[in-house]
């Protein structure tokens, strides 16, 4: 329960006791899944399986080099940093709609707010990592994607589709994303400025720590730099300006020891145009934030150590109205939670029989509100803003007990993991090599949600929360099959979800009224099939294919779902990237996507969602130093919804230049 007399400065662990939380299981996944990117190696082997074996490139999230502690059976998707120069993109956000399997449901554009799905799941059921820690935000999961790095900044973007076993102790219910940033391996600075319709101005610059020695023992490397960028906006009420600054710093040493250090702050300011409520267009908002965390790691041959603390501040400024209110308004929303966190865990290397690693994680997030959580016996001043106080908050503690093992034999790769805080769940995946190139994996699991406290608190005129929510779980498998020779790679995959007490904001037939409710069980069923080649000399460099089917059924009968079944029927999509002459190159990318469920449309009438076409093509000179570029997204001028009564930008020019000095 609230501690009411610690409503006084800083948060204090030690200050609210609320209930543990059951988590649930992040399994030890192997997802099929490969995105239009290619894999990248973390970890292989040549070791002989009847003639000769070549092991299959392999992913493991939350691992930025070889391990013999790296569980061989996961899998993911990966955007790497060559796919992400190419991509007409200039955020992360953006980013993550050319992902297969991937539903990105855009409110504003160029990164304002999105909502991220994993394979019919919702946004509050993906969990969102920088460099392997869980910066989730609780919430809402609308804020997840409030991401301080900028993307010239970033190594790569792995994705795990599906639930899965989880070393962290963390909980992700549909997937998790996990944004690797760069560790430069020399001093450079690297600047960007871009400009384009609708006011668009960006401009970036980041600087690499060249690798150097200090204390005489430890090698230093690192980068830290920023980003503003701003537009007036494609439509009505639709301008921002977004202001990003990150630095990451890596120590190591001969002895094994490592330290990683990273912060990032950001502020972010919108028109949020009929974001959350047709009723009332003009809506606005801002937030800030500010996260870091520092991780040790410890390995030598049979031993691994290794211990994270982390922390994250959100705050939030939600206006109904931007400028003329009614009487009836009683005032804006304003909210600040925290998220604090320490994990830790312990690995060794059996000699024959694989790897075993043991672990705890405590989490604790806390929210200040107006309107989410329990009455405060004395109100708390809210930071940055005059006369205005905290009169709510809520907060909850999150322990976790975790162990996995990794064996592999000979054609045969297991991993089974077990995690507990307060009840117990528990996953198994495991591989077969076929032959030298092709493989077939799966695996199998249960996990779990708790709900936000925008789930559990929220009230305006047209939604309500509902402090009743019980929390959410599912049982979920995938098997898969894969297949990489030389430069191609293709893959599919099918899955299947049995989701009991979903959470889900839901309204009947013709209202506008929406609620949150446990909308009872959900089973959702798919497959995602995709194919890349390289081509080492010619026109076209590289092409890929991709296409996700998704079927989703719900026994809530003559409700109306706003996320839980509002989901992504078809998903195709198709990528070029060629010579022009000399050091041009382009890239286009074309998607077709087909959403299932309707929204409230004019004369309240429903209305189904329809399918779409976009295209997106990016130019690029590739000199050494200078690199001018030109990109048109939406060329086709399309009319489109992610979200209903939310159109979407239309054809959108940018014209920049990248150096690197």
């Amino acid at each position: 329960m609230h501690n009411s007399n610690a409503m006084r400065g800083q948060i204090s662990f030690k200050q609210y006791i609320s209930e543990s939380i059951r988590l649930g299981l992040l399994c030890i996944s192997c997802s099929l899944l490969v995105v239009k990117s290619s894999p990248i190696l973390a970890q292989s082997k040549e070791k002989k399986i009847g003639e000769s074996q070549r092991v299959l490139e392999e992913v493991v999230i939350n691992t930025e080099r070889p391990s013999h502690f790296s569980p061989l059976v996961r899998v993911v998707a990966v955007i790497d940093k060559r796919e992400i120069e190419r991509a007409a993109v200039q955020n992360v956000q953006d980013l993550l709609r050319y992902v297969q399997g991937v539903d990105l449901r855009s409110r504003g554009s160029e990164g304002v707010q999105a909502d991220l799905n994993i394979l019919g799941g919702t946004f509050d059921q993906t969990m969102v990592m920088i460099n392997g820690v869980d910066f989730s935000d609780p919430q809402t999961g609308h804020h997840s994607l409030n991401i301080p790095v900028d993307i010239t900044q970033i190594e790569r973007v792995e994705v795990l589709h599906g639930p899965g076993a989880w070393s962290g102790g963390g909980v992700a219910y549909a997937g998790a994303i996990n944004i690797i940033t760069k560790k430069p391996t020399k001093r450079d600075l690297q600047a960007s400025l871009s400009g384009g319709e609708n006011g668009y101005f960006r401009g970036s610059a980041n600087i690499g720590i060249t690798p150097g020695t200090i204390f005489n023992r430890w090698q230093i490397s690192g980068q830290g730099g920023g980003s503003h960028n701003r537009s007036d906006g494609y439509t009505d009420n639709t301008d921002f300006e977004i202001t990003n600054l990150y630095s990451n710093i890596s120590l190591t040493n001969n002895s094994g020891h490592s330290i990683d250090i990273q912060a990032g702050w950001q502020s972010k300011s919108f028109g949020a145009n009929s974001f959350y409520t047709i009723a009332y267009p003009e809506q606005y908002e801002r937030t800030r934030l500010f996260l870091s965390s520092i991780k040790y790691l410890w390995e030598s041959r049979r031993w691994q150590i290794s211990a994270t603390v982390y922390q994250r501040r959100h705050h939030d400024r939600f206006e109904l109205f931007r400028y003329d209110s009614p009487q009836w308004y009683k005032g804006h929303n304003y909210h600040m939670n925290d998220v604090a966190g320490v994990n830790a865990n312990v690995a060794y290397r059996w000699k024959r029989w694989g790897s075993s690693l043991f672990g705890a994680d405590y989490r604790y997030e806390h929210i200040y509100s107006t309107v989410l959580g329990d009455p405060l016996e004395s109100p708390y001043k809210t930071p940055g803003e005059d006369g205005v106080s905290f009169t709510k908050g809520k907060s909850r503690e999150i322990p976790a007990l975790y162990a996995r093992h990794t064996l592999q034999l000979e054609r045969w790769r297991f991993t089974a993991g077990v995690i507990y805080a307060n009840r117990l769940y528990a996953g198994f995946a495991c591989a077969y090599t076929i032959n030298p190139y092709l493989e077939v994996n799966g695996w199998i699991n249960n996990s779990y949600r708790n709900p936000t406290f925008t789930d559990l608190y929220y009230k305006s005129p047209t939604q309500t929360g509902n402090m009743e929510l019980e929390p959410e779980e599912a049982l979920a498998a995938q098997l898969g099959l894969r297949y990489t020779k030389h430069k191609l790679r293709a893959s599919i995959g099918a899955f299947y979800r049995y989701g009991y007490r979903i959470i889900d904001w839901t309204r009947e037939s013709g209202s506008d009224q929406w609620s949150a409710s446990n909308i009872t069980n959900v089973r959702s069923a798919g497959v995602d099939f995709s194919a890349s080649i390289r081509f080492e000399s010619g026109f076209v460099t590289k092409t890929g294919i991709s296409y996700s089917w998704m079927d989703l059924s719900k026994q809530s009968a003559l409700l109306h779902s706003l996320y839980a079944t509002d989901f992504l029927r078809h998903k195709a999509a198709l990528n070029i990237e060629h010579n022009v002459f000399s050091k041009l190159s382009g890239r286009w990318d074309l998607s077709w996507q087909k959403r299932e469920g309707t929204y409230l449309g004019p004369g309240n009438l429903e209305t189904p969602y329809k399918g779409f076409v976009l295209a997106d093509l990016k130019i690029v000179w590739g000199g050494r130093q200078i690199k001018p570029f030109a990109e048109a997204t939406n060329l086709f001028n399309t009319n489109y919804l992610h979200i209903g009564n939310l159109p979407q930008p239309g054809r959108w020019v940018k014209v920049g230049v990248n150096f690197v000095l």
